[in-house]
């Protein structure tokens, strides 16, 4: 086995770029800053600045359930469900989407600028949204779906990896622990868009809270986040030790987990956007429950992406990750039948706990499979880009497969068929996961 290298000074990297591929060179996890590691002010500072940003960028997607109805009732009651349904697929979308676009930047030490133009970019389409005139749907579609969506895609992926940068025996739980910021997120939004948007506050100023509430936060995020690159890592040093997409997408552990972020993806917010209006069909789930049942899928889904997460950390990603997965699946099929405020409120409970899991396991899932840091943005952006189209689809597919006539049972076995599929192809990564090897 050839000895491992790191791209830092003192050694000659164009010499290391140069060298036979017979010679295998490993580049092994870089030791980043390593008295940083699991503790200090600036990797719990972090923390809590990434679970800022997912509270504001993934919290609004999130309470789209919200939004969706009062768009349908009021303000785009001339549209679809599924037109409307495309604004909020966007943004789930792009979130994902745009991950390899700035993995580049990321890995070259340009964290701090692609934060700052993203929060700049999510803030402004956030207050645009809100002069958004009733029935113009492009409009909403601009400036929600759409420049919202895109300052969320440059955001999300590097303040997701830029934690993973701080942790060895933690990562997987602080990970989970910045998921929560976009479960509260989702919870917080959804209830004051809720209750604001048909109230006499009215649709702009309902709109313009919540993106002061996002400015506040967006800005002491930025305040507190920080890198944990080597002191002497430069852009050159990281091409030279680079892995080729072509070298990714050979790798058989690589491949599933892809395939696994598709077909989950295509399944996982489907019962988060429809369970209102399944809710509010059922005489026996009265309408107070009806408007909050988003919120309580959000707050459940706290201890979903932190119990699991911490039991990640003892016992491994996968073994937490696939009954959990497929436990997702099964609350999706029995959705149908809860039709009495109890049932229903059980379902938003448990369903809420395994989606959390299903997307807070995803990212340490994804680096689980090649500890080296200097790849993490790479690795993480490929990995979202399958999920980020399964997303724009998902929910669309899904309010076709229910049709006007509300087939409610049809969406429910989409879904739920289709996240015991994506527990089959994480088992599948598990198992070539000894396979695998660190790409040179």
């Amino acid at each position: 086995m050839a000895d491992s290298v790191y791209p830092l000074g003192g050694q000659d990297v164009n010499a290391l770029a140069e060298k036979k591929d017979s010679e295998a060179t490993i580049v092994e996890p870089l030791d980043l800053q390593g008295d940083h590691f699991d503790h200090g002010i600036r990797a719990w500072g972090t923390v809590i600045g990434s679970w800022l940003v997912q509270f504001c960028i993934i919290g609004v997607p999130l309470s789209f359930g919200a939004t969706e109805s009062f768009y349908a009732r009021e303000y785009l009651a001339h549209y679809t469900p599924s037109q409307i349904n495309w604004i909020g697929s966007l943004q789930l979308c792009l979130m994902y989407l745009l991950g390899l676009a700035v993995a580049g930047l990321f890995d070259a030490g340009h964290f701090h600028f692609i934060s700052i133009a993203g929060s700049i970019l999510f803030l402004f389409s956030f207050f645009m949204l809100s002069l958004a005139k009733e029935g113009q749907y492009y409009q909403v579609f601009l400036s929600q779906g759409l420049g919202m969506g895109i300052g969320t895609g440059i955001m999300y992926t590097p303040t997701s990896s830029v934690v993973a940068h701080h942790f060895r025996k933690r990562r997987n739980i602080a990970m989970g622990i910045i998921t929560t910021g976009s479960a509260f997120g989702g919870f917080f939004f959804s209830s004051i868009f809720g209750h604001f948007l048909g109230g006499s506050i009215g649709f702009a100023w309902g709109i313009r809270i919540g993106a002061f509430v996002c400015l506040g936060c967006l800005c002491t995020a930025n305040l507190l986040m920080r890198t944990n690159y080597p002191q002497k890592q430069t852009p050159r040093a990281l091409s030279a030790t680079a892995t080729p997409l072509t070298t990714l997408l050979r790798t058989p552990a690589y491949m599933f987990i892809i395939l696994y972020g598709l077909t989950i993806s295509l399944s996982l917010y489907n019962p988060m956007f429809s369970v209102e209006l399944f809710a509010q069909e059922h005489d026996n789930i009265p309408s107070t429950l009806t408007s909050y049942l988003v919120a309580i899928i959000n707050l459940s889904s706290t201890l979903g992406r932190t119990i699991p997460n911490w039991l990640a950390d003892r016992y491994g990603v996968f073994p937490v990750y696939i009954p959990c997965v497929a436990a997702a699946g099964i609350m999706a099929l029995v959705m149908t039948v809860c039709t009495t405020a109890a049932s229903i409120t059980v379902f938003c409970v448990l369903y809420g706990f395994f989606s959390g899991a299903c997307v807070s396991l995803f990212f340490p899932a994804v680096l689980s499979l090649d500890p080296d840091l200097t790849r993490s943005g790479l690795r993480l952006g490929l990995a979202s880009v399958p999920v980020g189209i399964a997303s724009l689809a998902g929910t669309p597919i899904a309010a076709a497969v229910v049709g006007g006539n509300h087939r409610w049972w049809a969406g429910s076995v989409f879904t739920g068929v289709l996240e015991l599929a994506s527990a089959g192809l994480l088992l599948a990564v598990y198992v070539t996961k000894q396979r695998f090897s660190v790409p040179t």
